[in-house]
């Protein structure tokens, strides 16, 4: 586990109050915020979740801790408030300083610090998640030209047959045999350094 976050204190921060939705459809909130958090927090990071709620009224056909989108969602219903079984599992957990735990209440932040975890609010949590998705929206970069690609690869295999096939006359002029003869070289280094500076202002 990597965040044990205090799930209505969530919910509150980011303004889903249940007070004008009825208990069903408080549910449903419920249930569409838990599905907002999994997409926020992807599937990897989902895995290594725990939600907490109280257990005032945990939704009857669900057990009280359950598996959604990856994420352990636990309904206190043996605690006397989430507060008390997000303590004790932050007390029993193995690497605390690997831990983050996400709620508003002081109590808990109290309790994540003497152990060492990393404690946030509710809403300085949700905006480390909103970050997290605009880096992931960040548009890809720009496909490479045809002279980049040819810059970054060399010549295909088919393009040097044609450059060879074009230029394979150059080696039976009398003039480039004489110097093949030799063993000599037909440009200069500073020609062909000239020439690399040209061919890289022609792609540039």
């Amino acid at each position: 586990m990597r965040h044990l976050i205090d799930g209505y204190n969530l919910m509150y921060a980011l303004g889903l109050s249940g007070k004008r939705h009825g208990p069903d459809g408080f549910r449903k909130l419920r249930t569409r915020f838990l599905n907002d958090l999994a997409a926020a927090l992807g599937p990897v990071a989902s895995h290594q979740t725990t939600v907490v709620f109280d257990a005032s009224d945990p939704p009857c056909h669900l057990p009280h801790q359950s598996l959604h989108k990856g994420m352990t969602v636990v309904f206190a219903v043996n605690d006397e408030s989430a507060d008390e079984r997000i303590e004790r599992l932050i007390a029993a957990h193995s690497s605390p300083k690997l831990l983050t735990v996400v709620s508003s209440d002081q109590r808990i932040r109290q309790a994540a610090t003497r152990r060492k975890a990393r404690a946030v609010t509710a809403e300085v949590f949700w905006q480390e998640l909103d970050r997290l998705k605009s880096r992931s929206k960040a548009p890809p970069p720009a496909p490479m030209t045809a002279e980049e690609e040819a810059r970054m690869h060399g010549l295909s295999a088919d393009e040097a047959v044609d450059w060879l096939e074009a230029f394979r006359h150059v080696a039976d002029m009398p003039e480039a045999r004489e110097v093949f003869d030799r063993g000599e070289s037909l440009l200069t280094e500073d020609d062909i350094a000239r020439i690399r500076r040209e061919v890289d202002d022609e792609f540039e």
